[in-house]
């Protein structure tokens, strides 16, 4: 283990990388109505009353300008079959939208398909991250339809089924 004073962007990944997490897609519309998203795991239940959830996104990110132009988000946890998704909106493809099924949810956003849920929100706040924003949404609609999550562990897709240890 190095000890430094400064922590290199790959050793943290690599760290953070250790911490499975759920793979989720945020979406949203810009002031003319484009459909932009991206994937993300930095993602987190942030109060229950008020409902709100935390999401943080890279400051570069053209789904952050449009979610600052829209104040709204649909956060989608995707199922463990739907990897193909995943890759689809890490990437830097024009339009992700052409190919999937989804509706325009009753806030504005793109509500995808076949999620394990999805949750509509409109910003409630703001605040500077480092090399991200930090975007707090108030929960105004959300779906739930079950099924076993897609993860991500050390930098790969991870599933439940199979895994599951009783609590």
């Amino acid at each position: 283990m190095s000890v430094s004073n400064f922590i290199q962007p790959s050793e943290l990944r690599a760290f953070a990388g250790n911490f499975a997490t759920g793979v989720a897609v945020v979406t949203t519309r810009d002031a003319g109505g484009r459909c932009y998203g991206l994937t993300m795991n930095a993602v987190t239940s942030l109060s229950l009353n008020p409902p709100l959830l935390l999401i943080c996104l890279d400051n570069a990110s053209s789904t952050l300008r449009a979610l600052e132009e829209s104040n709204h988000f649909c956060l989608h946890f995707l199922a463990a079959d739907q990897q193909p998704i995943s890759n689809l909106f890490s990437t830097k493809v024009d339009d992700k939208f052409a190919s999937l099924t989804y509706s325009i949810g009753e806030f504005g956003s793109p509500v995808l398909f076949g999620v394990v849920a999805a949750g509509e929100c409109q910003v409630a706040s703001k605040y500077p991250g480092g090399d991200h924003t930090i975007v707090v949404g108030a929960v105004r609609a959300m779906s739930v339809s079950g099924g076993e999550p897609l993860l991500y562990h050390r930098g790969q897709y991870a599933s439940l089924v199979g895994h599951r240890k009783s609590a």
